[in-house]
Parts: C-alpha cells; sequence; structure tokens
C-alpha cells in the first residue's frame, strides 16, 4: 500500500472517509462541499490528491477497514463501491447500515424483496427452469464486467457464485434518488453506457459511464417506483436504481445503495453538490432538484497494453493517471465530462476530448 498526501487549507464541516475502488467521485465532492476529505482507494489519480488531505492506495482490498479508520481519525466514513457492507459500524457511516447494504446488494436476496413488493423485474431462473438465451449474474457486484449470456446448459456458471435471470433487451436506465429513509425523492433518470466500443470497451455488458438526463415516456413510472422502493428498503442519503426499459416499460435490475458512478453525470446537469444532498437527506432534508443542461461522463477503456506518456489533464477530464502510468488492455484510463445545451453538444464534447486525450497515449 502506498501513502500519499495532499496540502488543503479550506474551512471544513467535518472530516470523512471515502472507501471505494475509485473514491475520486464521492471524495472530490465532499472537498467541494466543505468537507475535510481522506481517502482510502484503489486508484491514485491526479485529480482525487487534489481533493484530499491524505490518500492510502491499496492493490487487493483490504480485509478490514478499521485500522484505516483509527489511523485517520475522521468523524464519519463514506463506503463506496466493493465496499458497501465493510465491517464499520452503523453510527459511523455516513449513509446505509452496512446490514442493509449488504442485503440489497444480494441480487436474489433483492428480487424476492421485489416479488414482495409487486415491481416489475426481469424473472429469475433457477437451475431447474431456465430458459436460453438468458444473463448470468454474479450474486454479489456491479459493473457489469462479469455479467455474460449463456446460451445452452454447457454454459452455466457455478451456482454458489451467479444467479440466472431472464433476457431482457431494452434501453439501461437508472434513477438517481435521495432519501430521508422514510420519504425518497427521485432526483434525475439517467441513461447508463455500457458495452461502448468507441470507448474501448472489450465487454458488452461493461459500464462506462452516463448522461443525464434521458428524455423517457416511462419517467414518472420509474420514479414512482423510487418512491415506492428505496424507503421499503430502508436506505439513506443517495441510492441508485437500475432498470432495463423497452416497450413494455421499466424493469428494476439492481439496487446501488450507495454513491453511484453516474453522480458527475448528476451534478453536471443540476448544478448542484450531490454529496451535501447527500449528508443534508440522511439528516431528514430534502428538496426538489432541477435539470438544467445535459450532463455526460464518458469512461475511456484501454484497447491494448497502454502507457500515459502526456499530461492528460483538462477541465473536461477526470480520474486522470500521473504521466508513466501503465495500464494492461480493457482497464479503465479516463474519465470524460462535458456539458451542453442538447446531449448531441455534450456527446460532441466527448468524442472531441476522446480524441485529445487518445494522443497523450501509447500502446506499449
Amino acid at each position: 500500500m502506498a501513502n500519499r498526501s495532499s496540502k488543503t487549507s479550506r474551512p471544513d464541516k467535518g472530516s470523512v472517509l471515502v472507501v471505494g475502488y475509485n473514491s475520486r467521485v464521492a471524495a472530490c465532492s465532499a472537498r467541494r462541499a466543505g468537507y475535510k476529505v481522506y481517502s482510502l482507494g484503489h486508484y491514485e489519480d491526479l485529480d482525487l490528491l487534489q481533493c484530499v488531505e491524505n490518500s492510502i492506495r491499496f492493490e487487493d482490498q483490504p480485509e478490514s477497514i478499521l485500522p484505516f479508520l483509527k489511523k485517520f481519525d475522521v468523524d464519519k466514513v463514506v463506503l463506496g463501491a466493493g465496499f458497501e457492507d465493510a465491517d464499520v459500524p452503523a453510527s459511523m457511516v455516513l449513509g446505509n447500515d452496512p446490514k442493509i447494504a449488504r442485503d440489497v446488494g444480494d441480487k436474489v436476496w433483492l428480487a424476492k424483496k421485489l416479488d414482495e413488493l409487486g415491481i416489475p423485474q426481469p424473472e429469475i431462473y433457477d437451475r431447474d427452469n431456465v430458459r436460453y438465451p438468458c444473463i448470468a449474474k454474479p450474486i454479489v457486484g456491479g459493473g457489469g464486467h462479469k455479467n455474460y449470456k449463456v446460451l445452452d446448459e454447457s454454459m452455466l456458471p457455478p451456482e454458489d457464485e451467479y444467479f440466472l435471470q431472464e433476457l431482457v433487451t431494452g434501453m439501461p436506465l437508472s434513477v438517481c434518488t435521495l432519501s430521508t429513509g422514510s420519504e425518497a425523492m427521485p432526483v434525475s433518470v439517467n441513461e447508463i453506457l455500457v458495452g461502448k466500443k468507441w470507448l474501448g470497451v472489450q465487454h458488452s455488458y461493461t459500464y462506462c459511464g452516463n448522461v443525464t438526463p434521458y428524455l423517457t415516456r416511462f419517467k414518472d413510472q420509474m420514479c414512482d417506483i423510487a418512491r415506492k422502493l428505496i424507503p421499503a428498503l430502508g436506505l439513506v442519503g443517495t441510492n441508485g436504481i437500475d432498470f432495463i426499459v423497452n416497450k413494455d416499460g421499466p424493469k428494476v435490475l439492481e439496487i446501488n445503495a450507495r454513491f453511484q458512478g453516474s453522480l458527475d453525470a448528476v451534478e453536471m446537469a443540476t448544478g448542484e453538490n450531490m454529496f451535501q444532498a447527500h449528508v443534508d437527506a440522511i439528516n431528514g432534508k430534502l428538496r426538489p432538484f432541477k435539470i438544467k443542461q445535459f450532463g455526460y461522463r464518458a469512461i475511456l477503456f484501454t484497447s491494448w497494453k497502454t502507457k500515459v506518456v502526456r499530461d492528460l489533464s483538462s477541465p473536461q477530464t477526470a480520474d486522470i493517471p500521473p504521466v508513466g502510468t501503465v495500464y494492461d488492455k480493457d482497464c479503465a484510463l479516463v474519465s470524460i465530462n462535458c456539458t451542453g445545451k442538447t446531449r448531441g453538444e455534450a456527446s460532441a464534447c466527448v468524442r472531441d476530448t476522446v480524441r485529445r486525450v487518445r494522443k497523450g497515449i501509447q500502446r506499449v
């Protein structure tokens, strides 16, 4: 593990440790909201280090984060992707109780809960009633990179690690919400980018960004589901619901009981600070958000083993690796954040930035 620090001097509202494979999204939002921020994550990108007082990087996920809480001596901890159910006292967590997050993150448990609530979802198959083709998904985990299409019995995965779900085609969308625990407020409907080859993605189901807002005739139905589902699960602060949407309407795929990857797009589209909104919701305060423009976050992946040879910093880039960093094929390289009065305007900005970023990397 490596230890890095960044000098900051702004007044703060308290101290938080943000934990996650990519902690930049929540950490920098917290910093902009006036909090003193520390980071524990897999990446030490240049823009992350500008947001934090201190950062510790891990190569492999640590078994416990309690030693890091003692090291940093912070007021609260924010649990991000991969750490939603970490062994932290609920009183320390600025967000969902890890025990609740563990249940919600178990997609088989969630499917049963959705059935109880009468909320539409793709059918879950057991091994005796499989209809091919279907989708195999890890019981726990997100990002889509381990999902795959099962065409016949020879492709069935380990039963204790994966579950099987009806293959439903449509548009992947999400709803970002804020919740007090008893009341949930939808903030935005977002397009989920998956498997985009122009972003270097090799796998059809790999997450690679968001566009906010997404305009759909099913918006009200999706928001109604969010208002019902999030409080029923006992979730607080910001949480996301992933849907698959086609002519038959929306079906729930999973819940992200944490800060979502769409945070950049939502903040750009609304002009609001989502970390402060998260804290306000936990404290029982909700207010409506207004969409002001399109926010587009795209994650560029490496198409081969790649070395960063120039500084990739710009107003449109985030998760910026240091010069000299080497990535294997099919790794997330950098995020590109653009806004526009239209989706097309934001998209054009993203594609132009992708071209500029590619000039700063080399195949090795």
